[in-house]
């Protein structure tokens, strides 16, 4: 399940799910005409045969790919290498991430 939402202007821990404000969830389509971010929802048992994913990669021109297992038992220095997500940082070119399991936040300013 994916949720988007507008954020308050709270600086406190992101991670925080009890901002000063009540967040104002948005569509993913309100998310895509506000910021550009795109949303796939892909099936992850059909992922390595259905080619969707490689279609994907082929249309945006995307050459380059890595894996991150982000867990505790995987993730040498797990808590310190969380605090790097969590810094505010810009990337010059697109990126897809490709959530196998699990949650995550991530941020954008439109």
């Amino acid at each position: 399940m994916v949720r988007a939402w507008y954020m308050d202007d709270d600086l406190s821990d992101q991670r925080n799910e009890h901002h000063k404000n009540p967040p104002h969830f948005i569509t993913v389509e309100e998310l895509y005409q506000v910021s550009g971010v795109e949303y796939f929802k892909l099936n992850v048992d059909t992922l390595e045969s259905d080619g969707i994913l490689d279609k994907i990669k082929k249309e945006r021109g995307y050459t380059y790919e890595d894996e991150l297992v982000c867990s505790k038992e995987c993730l040498p220095n797990y808590e310190e290498k969380l605090k790097i997500f969590y810094k505010e940082h810009l990337h010059t070119d697109e990126e897809i991430r490709l959530v196998i399991d699990g949650s995550g936040y991530f941020g954008c300013k439109g």
